[in-house]
């Protein structure tokens, strides 16, 4: 589910950069022994990265390079716009100082994804513009910023202090440059950076004063004291502005339309297919699952209409207190089943940890995981996020929220972020000795992976048979539902007019969601266009694993397709596939 990653989503500002990277660089090749094609080709991609860590500090941070710690920089429209300026320039090098066609097969793979990169963010400021229009991005920088220093134990307490005391100082500028950028936003997502605001003054008063707890030097901790009042009176002032003065003008669209759509989808996914075509598949698939839903449901019990059928396996959660160990707890079934059946190689015996969701990213994830960066070599744990209630909640909001943590429907979660799904995806990209495979990604092959990854468990017995085993299909069926939603609520948000309101009851009627997450799906939907990702990246790589088949024969196994997938680190799938079949 992201990345932030996953998707996740909320760091708004970051959309200008690459995606996160999930792995630790390995060494590469001695230069001697590269061709003058493979050398260019890596110098001007050590080039990009120096110069992207130098104006975005941020970035180097949440890679696990800490040489900018204590800096804070490209959050201005100055900024950004320079950042743009220079990736055109990059645009026009690339092919002059690299010869493509004297590039072997991995690495004219990589040329193409930097490339393809470099469009995808100029694309992103020039045209997206979600550093004008979004005025959450400044909340996820302030939130992010520090977070960072305190999520992992990369360096001693003090120093990480010392560090984010740094970045601090800066903060109070993010939040004058948002009400100096920001133009027109649509009225949800200024609606949506209010009810953000609470985690991020949140994450002030109480996240970072916890974490800093222990550190005994009273200078530091005056001075911490310091900078944390002027953010707070900072992140209060944004707060006015967005209620009184930013709210009653947010009368933008939130749409990007479908000429930037279509854009992004080749750039990002390498998919060419227009509109029309992906709506009629995702109706037909939409269709179908319903369809296996309702038999499901009427196995397990045929006096009811399979949503009651549903609803009531809702209630067999755990409580909100129980979230983490409860999900803690199901992982090592997950993993030493995958061990058993020989569905696919574990790079590593080191275990993710089960962990809640931090308070600034709930409003818009359920569960996530966060692996550390390629550069990270001392806190290399992994994280997978769950989301508890907020305390704030009504009871029948919070039974609402658990429901979506039926101990039927955590297992499928859990394969999905953990094993084999993300965390596993993460250990074999930890193997890759390409850096442009480690630091730009795919959503589509990312949480495609996740989703193919909890059909194919079932597919391969997990669960065993009979009611058990069709209680887990029906969440199965369920989760993937919710994203076939989000594909088709995407596509529609931005390409054919569907309202916000619209796109609340297509969750409720179609994928059958409460209130309470349709809301949440449909609010996500508005700022992250391509959420569809899941459902298409599922869709793809079904398409090659059948491939695989009938290429392969007798000599096709589970193993060996999940195995050679996973294998690139998470590329697009149209380039995992022609590395895979050694096509261009």
């Amino acid at each position: 589910m992201h990345v932030p990653s996953t998707r996740a989503l909320v760091a708004a500002l970051l959309v200008l950069l690459s995606a996160c990277a999930t792995s630790r660089p390995a060494p590469q090749a001695d230069a001697p022994a590269l061709s003058p094609a493979q050398q260019s080709l890596r110098r001007f991609v050590d080039a990009h990265f120096e110069e992207q860590f130098r104006r975005f500090p941020l970035a180097a941070t949440s890679r696990g390079l800490h040489t900018y710690d204590d800096q804070l920089a490209g959050f201005t429209a100055a900024e950004q716009l320079a950042w743009a300026a220079f990736l055109e320039q990059e645009l026009a090098a690339l092919p002059q100082q690299v010869d493509r066609t004297q590039l072997p097969p991995l690495d004219r793979a990589d040329y193409d994804i930097f490339e393809s990169n470099l469009k995808a963010r100029l694309l992103d400021i020039q045209e997206v513009r979600g550093w004008e229009r979004n005025p959450n991005t400044y909340l996820s920088l302030a939130s992010s910023s520090v977070y960072s220093l305190i999520n992992r134990d990369f360096a001693p307490l003090e120093q990480r202090m010392r560090s984010a005391v740094a970045r601090m100082t800066r903060l109070p500028e993010v939040f004058a440059a948002g009400k100096a950028t920001l133009k027109n936003p649509p009225r949800l997502w200024t609606e949506i950076a209010l009810q953000q605001a609470a985690g991020t003054r949140s994450l002030f008063t109480s996240t970072l004063p916890q974490a800093f707890a222990p550190v005994k030097d009273a200078a530091l901790q005056e001075s911490f004291k310091q900078e944390q009042a002027k953010v707070l009176a900072a992140l209060e002032d944004y707060v006015r502005f967005l209620r009184e003065d930013l709210l009653p003008r947010s009368n933008g669209d939130f749409a990007i339309g479908e000429s930037i759509y279509r854009r992004k989808l080749a750039y990002e996914e390498g998919v060419t297919e227009d509109i029309d075509t992906l709506l009629t598949w995702g109706r037909a698939e939409l269709k179908r699952t319903q369809d296996e839903f309702r038999e499901v449901a009427r196995r397990l019990d045929a006096t009811k209409a399979p949503m009651d059928v549903y609803r009531e396996l809702g209630k067999e959660h755990p409580t909100p207190a129980e979230l983490v160990p409860t999900t803690r707890a199901t992982l090592e079934g997950i993993r030493q089943f995958l061990v058993d059946q020989q569905l696919i190689t574990i790079p590593s015996e080191v275990r993710a940890q089960v962990a809640e969701t931090p308070s600034f990213n709930r409003a818009l994830s359920f569960a996530s995981m966060s692996t550390p960066g390629p550069y990270e070599m001392r806190a290399t744990e992994a994280y997978y996020y769950v989301t508890p209630p907020d305390p704030a909640w009504n009871a029948e909001q919070t039974e609402q929220h658990m429901s979506f943590y039926n101990r039927h429907a955590l297992e499928i979660v859990s394969i999905h972020e953990a094993y084999p799904g993300h965390y596993v995806q993460f250990l074999w990209t930890n193997r890759v000795d390409s850096k442009v495979r480690r630091m730009m990604g795919s959503g589509a092959f990312s949480e495609g992976w996740g989703l193919y990854t909890e059909q194919m468990m079932l597919e391969a017995g997990y669960g065993g048979t009979g009611a058990g085993a069709d209680k887990l299909k029906l969440n199965q069926l369920a989760l993937y539902l919710q994203r076939l939603a989000r594909y088709m609520v995407g596509l529609s948000l931005h390409t054919r007019g569907m309202t916000y309101e619209q796109a609340v009851r297509f969750f409720e009627e179609e994928a059958y969601m409460t209130r309470t997450n349709a809301e949440r799906e449909a609010r996500r939907g508005t700022s992250d266009p391509t959420y569809l990702v899941y459902a298409l990246g599922k869709k793809m790589l079904l398409e090659l694993r059948e491939e695989a088949k009938a290429r392969w024969g007798k000599d096709f196994t589970p193993k060996r397709f999940h195995d050679a997938v996973v294998s690139y680190g998470y590329p697009p799938v149209p380039v995992v596939r022609r590395l895979m079949f050694g096509e261009d």
